[in-house]
C-alpha cells in the first residue's frame, strides 16, 4: 500500500498537534561518537536545541516537547494558524526573513532591513502563502533539517542526504494520545538505555523543565511559589515566566484563567526585535499540571518494559523529593477524589458538569 501523501494528513491551515521524527540516513551519526569514525559529534546536540529554540521564535507553531537522540530526532508540535493570521503583513514578512537570518562575521543575527521587509510586503499573494507556511509543519522541518544537515555536511567534508528522504508524521487527535505521546518522547534517552533518570535526559523537554523547577527551588527569592501536584496552582503561571532552559517550550498545564485573556492577546503585534516572545503562544497543552506530568512521567519510566529496554533505577532520587514537595497531599488527592468531585458538581446544572464542545475543542486547539 502506498504510503498516505503528506498534505492529506497535516494541513497548515487548521490547528494540529503532530508527532515528527526525522532520522539520520549515513552511518555517521546526528550527535554522540560516530561508531565508524570515532568522532565525537556531541556538540550538534546544541546546534539542534538552539535551532528548535530559534524557530520557536519566528513559526506560528508550538513546540510541546522534544528528545534530541543519537541519530535521530522526535518533535511534539502544534500548528497555530489562528495565531498567523492576525500578523500584519510585515512581521509576516519579517518571520519569514528571520527564519533563514543572516549574520555577521561575528556569528551575530541581523535583523531584516526595511527595504526587504517592504519587498515581500508589496506581494500581497506572496504575504499570504508565507503566512501559510509559517504555521506549516512540514515547512518547519524543513528548515530544522537543512539547517543541521548544513552543518554538519560542512563539519565533516560531506555532500549529499544527511536526512532520510521524508521525515515521519502523525497527528494526534486527542488529550489522551497527546499526553502518552509527550511521555514517550521524554521518556526516549531511558528506553533507550542512554540515560537513568529524567534529570540524566540531556536534550529533552522533561529535562529542560525539571531544570527550571530545581533552580527555582534552590532559589531563596519572595516571588517564590508552592509547587502542588494539582492543577490550577500557582505551577500554571509559574509556567509562563521566561525560564532560561524551558521558556520557549509551550507550557504544559492548560490554564483556564489565562485561556481567555490569550484568545485576545496571542498573535496580537509584539515588538519585532531580537527580544521578541521566545513561544508563539501561553496556552497550555493538557489539563494536568507540569509536577504532576513529571511524576507521572517518572511512574512509567520506572516500570520495566517487557521484552527489555531501559528504565528508571530504583536508586535514582525521586521527582518530589528533588522538588522538596511532600507526597502526602498527592495521596490524599487521589484516595478524596471522588468525595471532591461530589462536592463541587451537586447543584449544578447539566451542562456545567458535562464538558461543552468548546471545552473540548480547546484540549486540543488551545
Amino acid at each position: 500500500m502506498s504510503r498516505k501523501a503528506r498534505k492529506e494528513s497535516i494541513n497548515p491551515s487548521v490547528i494540529q498537534v503532530v508527532h515528527v521524527w526525522n532520522r539520520c540516513i549515513r552511518g555517521m551519526q546526528l550527535c554522540g561518537t560516530d561508531p565508524v569514525t570515532g568522532v565525537d559529534h556531541e556538540h550538534r546536540r546544541g546546534w539542534s536545541r538552539d535551532r528548535l529554540e530559534h524557530l520557536a521564535r519566528i513559526f506560528s507553531i508550538e513546540i510541546i516537547t522534544f528528545a534530541i537522540m543519537h541519530n535521530h530526532t522526535h518533535l511534539v508540535l502544534r500548528s497555530r494558524p489562528d495565531i498567523a493570521r492576525k500578523w500584519s503583513p510585515e512581521t509576516v514578512a519579517r518571520r519569514w526573513l528571520m527564519s533563514t537570518p543572516k549574520r555577521d562575521r561575528t556569528g551575530k543575527i541581523i535583523e531584516p532591513s526595511a527595504k526587504q521587509i517592504q519587498e515581500i510586503v508589496d506581494k500581497p499573494e506572496l504575504v499570504e502563502k508565507l503566512r501559510l507556511q509559517l504555521s506549516d509543519v512540514s515547512w518547519w522541518m524543513r528548515s530544522y533539517a537543512q539547517h543541521i544537515a548544513s552543518r554538519a555536511n560542512r563539519e565533516d567534508n560531506q555532500r549529499g542526504h544527511f536526512w532520510e528522504d521524508r521525515f515521519k508524521a502523525h497527528v494526534l487527535v486527542d488529550q489522551a494520545s497527546i499526553l502518552r505521546c509527550m511521555l514517550y518522547v521524554d521518556l526516549n534517552p531511558i528506553r533507550a538505555n542512554i540515560a537513568g533518570s529524567i534529570e540524566q535526559s540531556e536534550y529533552t523537554g522533561a529535562k529542560d523543565r525539571l531544570d527550571d523547577l530545581r533552580i527555582h527551588v534552590a532559589t531563596e527569592t519572595d516571588n517564590r511559589i508552592t509547587l502542588r501536584v494539582e492543577s490550577g496552582s500557582d505551577t500554571a503561571q509559574w509556567e509562563r515566566l521566561d525560564h532560561p532552559c524551558s521558556g520557549w517550550l509551550s507550557p504544559i498545564e492548560i490554564d483556564a484563567h489565562h485561556s481567555e485573556s490569550a484568545r485576545k492577546t496571542d498573535g496580537v503585534e509584539e515588538s519585532e526585535t531580537p527580544t521578541r516572545p521566545r513561544r508563539v503562544s501561553q496556552r497550555g497543552t493538557v489539563r494536568i499540571s507540569l509536577t504532576k506530568y513529571l511524576l507521572l512521567l517518572e511512574l512509567v519510566g520506572r516500570h520495566p518494559r517487557v521484552g527489555g529496554s531501559g528504565f528508571i533505577s530504583a536508586e535514582a532520587v525521586p521527582i518530589l523529593q528533588q522538588l522538596n514537595m511532600e507526597p502526602n497531599g498527592f495521596f490524599e488527592s487521589v484516595w478524596l477524589f471522588g468525595r471532591r468531585f461530589k462536592s463541587t458538581t451537586r447543584g449544578r446544572s447539566k451542562e456545567h458538569v458535562n464538558i461543552s464542545h468548546d471545552d473540548a475543542s480547546t484540549s486540543v486547539a488551545s
